[in-house]
């Protein structure tokens, strides 16, 4: 089984986040989200779901995409989105997106992620990158607000313990923070070093809490006749 991963655009890509989850043992496929006959015929081998990306969340692969999340969670296999596949994700399961822009290095405050096991150990007020062209406006009927920016009040919010969506890009290395900001004036060193710390720790904790290895060997219902 793998955590199969659904890359949006060049934003998307899970740079520190992919590495973190393989040397923890997680196993990762990655989806061509603008190739239909890349995607999973069932959920069989899925061990989790990660949707990211930037900017639009809306392209010609899109109604697959949330199709497969409603499939996903139904089935109760964790999805991990980020970015735009926070928004993508917050619509597929009846939650709405509308128009914003924020880009750059914000200030992020975390409310109630603060007693979330998945956030342990973020800053409860920082700064992280975001390369946003639309924003989360209402959640899932049950979704739960986690952070905001200055432009999004739910740039992290979670659906049950199944689904976790993260406006910032805490997956991204530091080509990856550089390139993000350079319209914005870009990232210093020293802050970029620390969101990776930060980016670093999530993904342990996604491996951990959220994903956890052993899930890819446990026993699935389906497994056993009687």
């Amino acid at each position: 089984m793998a955590i199969y991963s659904f890359e949006l655009d060049a934003y998307g890509n899970l740079a520190n986040l992919g590495h973190t989850l393989r040397e923890f043992g997680q196993k990762l496929k990655h989806i061509d989200a603008q190739t239909a006959g890349s995607m999973p015929l069932d959920l069989d081998e899925v061990h989790g779901v990660i949707v990211s990306g930037g900017g639009a969340s809306s392209g010609a692969s899109t109604p697959a995409i949330e199709a497969f999340v409603r499939e996903a969670v139904k089935a109760e296999i964790p999805v991990l989105a980020i970015g735009a596949g926070s928004r993508l994700v917050a619509r597929a399961l009846g939650g709405e997106v509308g128009s914003c822009t924020e880009r750059g290095v914000v200030k992020v405050s975390l409310g109630a992620g603060r007693e979330e096991p998945l956030f342990a150990g973020q800053r409860w007020w920082g700064e992280q990158v975001v390369w946003n062209d639309e924003c989360v406006t209402k959640l899932p009927e049950g979704g739960r607000g986690l952070a905001s920016t200055p432009g999004a009040k739910f740039a992290a919010w979670c659906l049950g313990p199944w689904v976790v969506g993260v406006d910032w890009h805490f997956q991204s290395d530091a080509a990856g923070l550089a390139e993000a900001t350079k319209s914005t004036g870009g990232v210093t060193p020293v802050l970029s070093a620390e969101i990776q710390r930060l980016g670093r720790l999530f993904a342990e904790r996604v491996s951990l809490v959220f994903m956890p290895v052993d899930r890819m060997s446990a026993g699935r219902a389906k497994d056993v006749r009687h």
